[in-house]
């Protein structure tokens, strides 16, 4: 149990013992209506003018946080209770102040009316109508009753302040909204290409969280409508005063094979703090940066050679790395034109941690679900042992070599003809080629000049373009498994991000989706394929591989059961998509909802009235 837990079930208990010297002071006299759980709720709404259905709002997580402090706030107005010390001391610590009001003796109902005409009644109400407001809607309650003020709005006569008015207006707003945004749906917009042609940039959806049950609210202090930062800056948008453990609600449907789901990035919990870096995963990062710091100080470029004696040293450097970075130092990159070594960035802001459900969502298709086998053999999926039909809008990079003479497509031309906007490279890796460019190559043992574009298509325009009479060869790009070392400046890239596995993109595993308590022997193998998992998502205070063996929570471990399902995503754009190929599994508790509807999606490189508006997506439901 948490200390949120904790906190609730003490309100609970206050709740109970106090309500009946209240009532007394209320003057109702059945004060053993405070004692019966539930019904001295029914009681206490009344005493306070409040509907009698806001008891609903109790079992709404989150939402009964907002209503309880309502309810609290109403209870000190009836004991004449307006100073700011008092407000905030009803706000902040209920289990002191409510008891406080029940039990001393000076503390009794004034039966004061409201009198809004008054202005000494006014004065006296203005820094608790303000902190009112302050906590319904942090900074954006009062930016917008500024925002009004300025336009002319003003005071209404024998009315409630402006301030109490857009309180009472904001916290029904919220509530409602917040109802629908954890319970039911809540927006999202596709940011990249990684679910190309199922889903496209610039798509706006909403993603059902009923189908799987809503997962109630982990962090609950935080800004509305604020995912994990205040836009524009890397300040947290909510606070970990209170922090409740993983609960979710039963739900119409199961978590299935094929679905898309939106859900929080596992590898999201360390962020670096720098615009240009940080929707990097860390981890990844942290490898990368550990190798090209080791190139660097030995002045070497990528060989098989180096990179082997590079892994007897790999510890020492990530270590290291991670030490530069948590102090805000820069990071460096390999500049192929210089053929050197340069510093990108003079420092970072160091690293923030963020809590689970504040980790960025992502959207991608979970191809496996907990206890299948899953492999891939040249792009093509296979879960225990059978192959995996394609999804019918899913996408391969593919070499498309043009015939002598011929000019490879125009970014204009391809998005026209072809619907390819994104994807579209020469061999160079520029992205979206201006017209007439060309980029000439050699072609195995032809000796013919030709140009060659890289593509990223689906199965059907691939075979238009195959078709074409200005058309040499196609020529799909799928890695083999191969050494790590050959991915030259990417240090074990790919899952289970080890040089004892040679997996790539393309083939892959094969390996086993955990699953509530399956239990697996705790072999080298199966630690380096499960560590993240044993480390990060189950909960274990430690967990670590000496001496041949694991160590989880101070004992060695022979075998390891898992205490949770998982499951793995993959982006529909198969060679365009970060995804479980590069950071693992996806815990249960990790997961958002599905993907359920578009009701808007524009072009991301056109405006939205010059042809933007994709209006065949337009209120389309997502397959």
């Amino acid at each position: 149990m948490g200390i949120f837990e904790i906190l609730i079930y003490l309100m609970l208990v206050l709740h109970i013992v106090t309500l009946p010297k209240i009532f007394e002071k209320g003057g109702i006299k059945e004060t053993w209506k405070g004692y019966v759980p539930v019904y001295n709720y029914l009681v206490w709404l009344k005493l306070v003018g409040k509907p009698w259905w806001w008891i609903f709002f109790g079992i709404v997580p989150l939402v009964n946080l907002i209503v309880m402090v309502a309810l609290h706030v109403e209870t000190a107005r009836l004991f004449g209770k307006f100073s700011a010390k008092d407000t905030i001391l009803c706000i902040l610590v209920p289990w002191y102040y409510i008891p406080y009001l029940g039990f001393k003796d000076e503390n009794q109902f004034t039966n004061e009316p409201v009198a809004w005409k008054k202005k000494e009644y006014r004065e006296k109400r203005f820094l608790h109508d303000h902190i009112t407001l302050f906590f319904i809607a942090p900074f954006v309650g009062h930016a917008v009753l500024l925002i009004f003020k300025l336009i002319g709005s003003k005071q209404r006569e024998g009315k409630g302040s402006m301030e109490y008015e857009w309180t009472n207006a904001i916290g029904f707003a919220v509530v409602a909204a917040t109802i629908i945004r954890v319970f039911f749906f809540e927006a999202f917009t596709i940011p990249t290409g990684s679910m190309e042609k199922t889903m496209r940039i610039g798509d706006y959806l909403f993603v059902n969280k009923m189908k799987y049950g809503a997962r109630s609210p982990m962090t609950p202090l935080s800004v509305p409508f604020v995912h994990n930062r205040i836009p524009g800056t890397f300040m947290k948008s909510y606070v970990t005063w209170i922090e409740a453990s993983y609960l979710r609600l039963p739900g119409y449907g199961d978590f299935e094979r094929g679905d898309i789901m939106v859900f929080n990035w596992p590898v999201g919990d360390s962020v670096i703090l720098h615009e240009s870096v940080v929707a990097h995963d860390y981890y990844s990062f942290v490898r990368d940066q550990a190798l090209l710091r080791y190139m660097r100080a030995t002045n070497q470029l990528p060989h098989p050679e180096v990179l082997k004696e590079f892994n007897k040293k790999a510890s020492k450097y990530m270590e290291q790395t991670r030490q530069h970075l948590i102090e805000g130092g820069d990071f460096i990159e390999f500049n192929n034109q210089q053929m050197a070594y340069v510093t990108k960035l003079e420092e970072t802001d160091g690293l923030q941690t963020l809590t689970l459900d504040k980790k960025e969502n992502y959207v991608k298709r979970c191809v496996a679900i907990h206890g299948d086998k899953l492999e891939i053999k040249n792009g093509i999926i296979y879960i225990d042992d059978q192959p995996q039909p394609l999804p019918e809008e899913s996408q391969f990079m593919y070499e498309v070599y043009f015939k002598p003479g011929a000019l490879p497509f125009s970014r204009e031309f391809a998005d026209e003809t072809y619907g390819i906007y994104q994807g579209l490279t020469d061999v160079t890796g520029n992205n979206y080629i201006a017209p007439n460019y060309t980029f000439d190559t050699i072609l195995g043992q032809d000796s013919v000049s030709l140009n060659m574009l890289y593509i990223s298509a689906t199965q059907d325009v691939i075979g238009q373009i195959k078709a074409r009479p200005d058309i040499y060869k196609v020529k799909p790009m799928f890695d083999p498994k191969r050494p790590f070392y050959e991915l030259q400046f990417q240090y074990c890239p790919v899952f289970p991000n080890s040089p004892k596995f040679d997996w790539s993109r393309d083939n892959f595993g094969p390996l086993v989706i955990p699953e509530e308590g399956m239990t697996v022997p705790m072999t080298e193998e199966n630690w380096i394929v499960y560590r993240r998992v044993i480390q990060a998502y189950e909960g274990n205070e430690e967990a670590y591989w000496k001496d041949g063996a694991a160590f989880i929570n101070g004992q060695k471990a022979e075998n390891y059961t898992f205490k949770q399902n998982y499951y793995w995503m993959m982006g529909d754009n198969r060679h365009g998509s970060v995804d479980s190929r590069y950071w693992g599994f996806v815990g249960e508790d990790h997961i958002v909802g599905t993907a359920s509807f578009v009701w808007m999606s524009k072009h991301p490189e056109k405006g939205w009235f010059s042809g933007g508006l994709r209006w065949d997506r337009v209120f389309s439901f997502v397959e």
